[in-house]
């Protein structure tokens, strides 16, 4: 009776994720399959600002709509918000692999791909008191540049005789910021935790400019530029249990807030001609100001097996200072730059719940969730760049005690093709590896 009961649960959680998935993922619309094209690879929203903003806390916020502000788990460190840290039981290694193939449609431009792969996160957290007190570290991505884009025009060398000569220009693009967090999470009382973090920012984002004229009467060059930053800053947030639910339920609201802070920049740029001699190389330091950022969130457990998240988070763009000019922002007072939101909600179904002897299939955990962004720079001042996304995943678990292997989904589109702009479509994989284990225990002598 007890195993009919479970199976028909089970069933039905599985129904409902799979009509959500469908629905989804028929409006977000996959990417179509193409061969890689010179006019636009890779997505050419990561070249404006900082480039493309990115966040990962833990692969299992990740697959469920990458949110998760006042998730709880004692499987998973969740540095979206470091008062979660005060849940760990074990000592836990994390890490993760991200593959992307982004498809760039631009009205009545060939269509572009790039696919490529990069490092999702790696982080080390540990209990000081078990689930009361927790450290963790983590390095992941703060920012992505990784863009190509050729467009053709002409140059007149004769205005008289009307002669024009055509030339392709190239831009280029890569690297990104990443952010190093050491933070720690307390438990004040059943229902309060709270927690803080240092955080360092710091990495190189990488730009070229290449002019190569069909004509051998005028020289092609390359213009690069590199520009290197670092800066600590400092987050602190909470999580609140709500009191009064009924037996086998939860409800969590947490928050967050990351203080603004300044960088210290410095730019190398140089000019060289097509017989690659260094006409012209200059290194200017300067500044450039994070902003404010706020994140709340509230999650829900209706049973055990169920858990279900709700998210919303604000940057604070529209304060964004820079020594330097970047795509999108000038120095001068142009600025294509605005506050940044984003929204997402998400659901996990884990038949096995608190079921530690359970059979292997279910132990497996399903995931999905949503989001939708603003982005906060645009090419174009008139035109906001917005983002919506379904995710999904599965938490599998392995012959070793504490660890799991996850594997998530992101499937979603960016921007449009009117007023000049880029439609991206892109689709990611995710492979992480979550490892557990006590460490550090406290041996009984004689």
């Amino acid at each position: 009776m007890i195993t009919s009961t479970l199976n028909v649960h089970f069933h039905k959680g599985m129904r409902i994720i799979t009509v959500g998935l469908l629905a989804l993922v028929t409006l977000v619309g996959l990417p179509k399959a193409t061969s890689a094209q010179s006019q636009n690879d890779g997505s050419i929203y990561s070249r404006f600002g900082l480039g493309e903003r990115v966040s990962f806390y833990s692969s299992k916020s990740q697959a469920m709509g990458g949110g998760g502000y006042a998730l709880s788990s004692s499987q998973y460190a969740n540095f979206a918000n470091p008062a979660s840290l005060s849940d760990q039981f074990l000592t836990r290694f994390a890490g993760g692999f991200t593959y992307q193939s982004i498809n760039a449609q631009a009205d009545g431009q060939p269509q572009g791909t790039l696919a490529s792969g990069t490092l999702s996160g790696v982080s080390l957290s540990f209990p000081l008191r078990a689930n009361r007190t927790g450290m963790g570290l983590s390095l992941t991505p703060y920012t992505s540049v990784s863009y190509r884009v050729d467009t053709e025009s002409s140059v007149v060398s004769d205005p008289e005789g009307g002669v024009s000569i055509p030339l392709i220009t190239s831009f280029k693009g890569n690297g990104g910021l990443y952010r190093f967090s050491t933070g720690i999470g307390h438990r004040l009382t059943d229902a309060l935790t709270v927690g803080a973090s240092s955080e360092l920012i710091f990495g190189i984002l990488e730009e070229n400019q290449q002019t190569l004229f069909n004509d051998l009467s005028f020289v092609d060059r390359s213009v690069s530029k590199a520009t290197r930053m670092h800066g600590l800053t400092a987050k602190a947030g909470f999580k609140f249990v709500v009191p009064g639910m009924p037996d086998g339920k939860g409800l969590v609201i947490g928050g967050t807030i990351r203080l603004p802070k300044m960088m210290t920049a410095t730019r190398s740029q140089a000019l060289v001609d097509k017989l690659d001699r260094d006409t012209l190389g200059t290194v200017i330091k300067g500044d450039i100001k994070l902003p404010l950022e706020l994140g709340f969130g509230v999650a829900f457990q209706p049973d055990p097996r169920w858990t279900l998240i709700a998210d919303v988070s604000f940057e604070g763009w529209s304060e964004f200072e820079s020594d330097f000019d970047l795509p999108g922002y000038s120095t001068s007072g142009t600025s294509n730059v605005s506050n940044g939101t984003r929204i997402s909600a998400g659901a996990e179904y884990w038949p096995a719940a608190r079921r530690p002897f359970a059979p292997w299939s279910s132990k497996i955990a399903y995931r999905i969730g949503f989001y939708t962004d603003q982005s906060y720079i645009s090419p174009n001042v008139d035109e906001n760049i917005g983002s919506i996304g379904i995710t999904g995943g599965l938490s599998l678990p392995s012959l070793v005690p504490g660890t799991t292997i996850d594997m998530n989904i992101d499937v979603g589109r960016r921007g449009t093709t009117s007023n000049g702009l880029v439609r991206d479509r892109y689709i990611r994989f995710g492979l992480n590896i979550n490892f557990g284990e006590r460490w550090f225990e406290r041996l009984p002598l004689g």
